[in-house]
């Protein structure tokens, strides 16, 4: 797929497939978003792949803080939506500003090159964050530290329906300056 075709063309997907790419589909596009820019090549992403029963025990942790059967039923249904739940995390230098912000940067580029190859693979992808990104319960499943951050919960499976594309975009915000 060429590049401009998969940028203009990528959406969230709203609804996926049962069935989960194969292993070695999803370590392709694993290894696409690790070349992503990263300054000082700090390396800072980690990434959970959650398949079968681990989207389910993820999604159980979330339990215990939710008040109603509605939003429990919700939950244990919006983390099985697709076959495939990749959870990228950022390794945090809260000690040095500048370059969690940079580490930040370089883990959402991460996860862009990850949507691009899922598009460029025929999958359907969606980019999410919420409440599940900011819980402790996510943070201690994960074994994540104090400081680190969840930046995105990516569900990720075949196509079920075609998703539309988005009118053409207004001009960019752009000042050219001589």
């Amino acid at each position: 797929m060429e590049i401009y075709d998969a940028l203009r063309h990528r959406r969230s997907a709203k609804t996926f497939g049962p069935d989960a790419p194969p292993r070695e589909v999803l370590e392709r596009i694993i290894e696409a978003a690790t070349w992503a820019p990263n300054h000082r090549l700090t390396e800072p992403w980690r990434f959970f792949v959650l398949q079968d029963d681990a989207r389910t025990r993820f999604g159980e942790v979330f339990v215990p803080n939710l008040d109603s059967d509605k939003a429990i039923e919700a939950l244990r249904t919006k983390v099985v939506r697709a076959p495939v739940l990749i959870v990228v995390a950022q390794h945090g230098s809260p000690d040095n500003p500048e370059r969690d912000l940079e580490d930040y940067g370089a883990t959402c580029a991460a996860v862009q090159n990850l949507l691009l190859a899922a598009q460029a693979e025929g999958l359907a992808a969606k980019w999410s964050t919420g409440n599940m990104a900011t819980s402790p319960a996510a943070f201690a499943h994960l074994g994540l530290a104090e400081g680190d951050r969840i930046v995105a919960l990516v569900y990720l499976g075949s196509a079920e329906a075609t998703e539309p594309v988005a009118p053409k975009r207004g001009a960019a915000p752009v000042e050219w300056r001589e």
